[in-house]
C-alpha cells in the first residue's frame, strides 16, 4: 500500500485537533492528521472521533492508514 507523502501533524488529544483544524481553516492542501492508536490510551483519538472532529470544522476526511509503531495518519482537507 502506497502512504502519501503529505504534511504531517501530530496530536494526542481532541483539544489539540480542535486548536489545529481551527488556525489552519484557510490551508488549501491535504495533510496527515498523525494519532496514537489503542496501546498508547492516555494519547488515543479514535478514527471515527477524528472524522467527526474534522468534519465538524468543514474539513473533508480522506483514507486512514496505520504508520510506524503505534500510529495512525488520517488524511484530511478540504478538496
Amino acid at each position: 500500500m502506497h502512504i502519501p507523502k503529505l504534511k504531517r501533524v501530530k496530536v494526542s488529544s481532541e483539544d489539540e485537533l480542535r486548536n489545529w483544524l481551527a488556525k489552519n481553516a484557510e490551508l488549501r492542501q491535504d495533510v496527515m492528521i498523525v494519532t496514537c492508536n489503542k496501546k498508547s490510551r492516555d494519547k488515543h483519538l479514535s478514527s471515527n472521533r477524528v472524522r467527526e472532529l474534522v468534519r465538524e470544522k468543514g474539513w473533508n476526511v480522506g483514507r486512514s492508514y496505520t504508520l510506524v509503531g503505534n500510529l495512525e495518519g488520517h488524511v484530511v482537507g478540504h478538496s
